[in-house]
């Protein structure tokens, strides 16, 4: 084959390839994430490449060394031999000459190790690559014409499908096609890597502990490490937004927030490693909410047995069902703090009462801290009250999601006259009559006037 024909040679078609229009928004959304990089000759390839082009600009040869170089000097270097035709075309004209095979090994080794969809030239590096291939010897000519995988982008995302069908990571795939290790961390590997991921997001919700295995097969090595850090927050973005609004199971919900929150943090308190992942934190905050309203009572019916907490564990809940509690955190005494790790593991995260405030803190004793975005609640466990704090209160309002309160920061201060109705104005409410739903009626009804969505009695109605 001629040199002019790898310019005029019709690209193959890949059978098994989504159709253009999902290809191209995947492409679309994979191409602004950086890849990873391999080794380079130990020389510096910027004098390379400007030495090059140099004698090539005075009609001269350059030299043998600069040419077993020059491949490597393409895409990286300042200049870049791609945003130059002349050079260019002096350097695809050697591959396409195959006089011998190494300027055509080099300039694959180079397109996978150095591949970006975004590359300059791409598509005439891939068409040289991809008509020579037959006669390049392996591995490059069974690659092409199994993968055809220097067509661009389109053919790693389908290579990528393969990987995941066969339940392998993109390292083991390349190894068992043909490819050294030598490319585990190239280009080419992590678009694949990002590509798999983007599948993924839109494959159907499976099992959870299904799908979390998927997840740390594709991601993660031996060492429990992310393979391609880079592409980290579209791994929980492929691990979290296929459930939407679904809400999983109790036991799949803990599973996916222990195995994000261990690489991330908690999104409550973590919020710099959550930057750019709002989606996935919105959604993994509504699963810990429900999480921490499950500790606050599962703990306090250990710790101050009362059969009014059914009450105010149906009451809360059908706010949170609602979609009205944005976040939740827990405040515990000394004893509640042991409980809770006993219960819940020492990873278990919530607030402790210090030893300052006007009031002291006693066995069972314990605050769930709510934040309706109009305001924020404090409950307190026995002997105490629902403490409301609106928005434009005048007083200073508890804040979430800190290791340490005293019983003053989620507490409004107590009026000399501490009838119902003074408290009430107070926005205080007690817990009395939890049978009859008194006092839920009170504090659904504060709610209602800050939140706009009123809450009916048959929702919190303890069957």
């Amino acid at each position: 084959m001629t040199f002019r024909a790898a310019w005029t040679t019709g690209k193959r078609s890949l059978p098994l390839l989504a159709g253009p229009s999902a290809v191209s928004r995947l492409l679309s959304e994979l191409s602004s994430v950086p890849t990873g990089e391999s080794a380079k000759p130990a020389v510096d390839l910027n004098t390379v490449a400007d030495r090059f082009m140099h004698q090539l600009s005075r009609g001269r040869e350059p030299t043998v060394g600069d040419w077993n170089k020059i491949m490597w000097c393409i895409w990286s270097t300042e200049p870049a031999i791609a945003e130059h035709d002349e050079a260019l075309d002096s350097v695809l004209a050697r591959v396409a000459e195959m006089r011998r095979k190494r300027p055509y090994r080099q300039l694959a080794s180079v397109y996978l190790s150095e591949f970006a969809p975004d590359r300059p030239r791409l598509d005439r590096i891939s068409n040289v690559l991809s008509s020579f291939a037959p006669v390049a010897g392996e591995p490059w000519t069974g690659l092409n014409a199994r993968y055809d995988v220097f067509n661009g982008p389109s053919p790693i995302v389908q290579m990528a499908r393969v990987a995941l069908r066969r339940q392998m990571s993109v390292q083991t795939f390349l190894q068992a096609i043909g490819l050294s290790n030598s490319f585990a961390g190239s280009g080419f590997a992590g678009f694949m890597h990002g590509a798999g991921l983007t599948v993924l997001r839109g494959t159907p919700i499976t099992a959870a502990p299904e799908r979390l295995d998927i997840i740390r097969r594709w991601c993660l090595g031996p060492d429990d490490k992310l393979l391609f850090p880079v592409w980290g927050k579209e791994m929980a973005r492929a691990l979290t937004l296929p459930f939407g609004n679904v809400i999983p199971a109790q036991a799949d919900r803990d599973l996916i927030s222990g195995f994000l929150t261990t690489r991330f943090g908690d999104p409550r308190i973590n919020r710099a490693s959550w930057i750019g992942l709002d989606d996935v934190s919105d959604i993994l905050k509504r699963w810990l909410t429900e999480q921490s309203l499950r500790q606050f009572f599962d703990v306090v019916d250990r710790i101050a047995p009362d059969g009014a907490w059914k009450y105010r564990r149906k009451f809360w809940l059908a706010f949170h069902n609602h979609g009205l509690i944005r976040n939740a955190w827990v405040v515990f005494g000394d004893d509640g703090a042991l409980e809770a790790r006993r219960a819940f593991g020492r990873e278990a995260l919530f607030g402790v009462f210090d030893k300052s405030g006007r009031k002291s803190i006693q066995q069972g004793h314990a605050v769930l801290l709510l934040d309706f975005g109009q305001c924020i609640v404090a409950d307190w466990s026995y002997n105490g009250y629902c403490n409301i704090w609106p928005n434009s209160s005048a007083t200073k309002t508890p804040s979430l999601n800190l290791s340490s309160y005293s019983s003053d920061d989620v507490r409004r201060p107590l009026p000399a006259d501490r009838t119902e109705q003074n408290l009430r104005q107070h926005d205080i409410f007690g817990h009395g009559g939890s049978e009859n739903y008194v006092w839920q009626t009170r504090v659904a009804r504060k709610l209602q006037e800050l939140t706009g969505v009123r809450i009916q009695e048959a929702e919190y109605t303890v069957r």
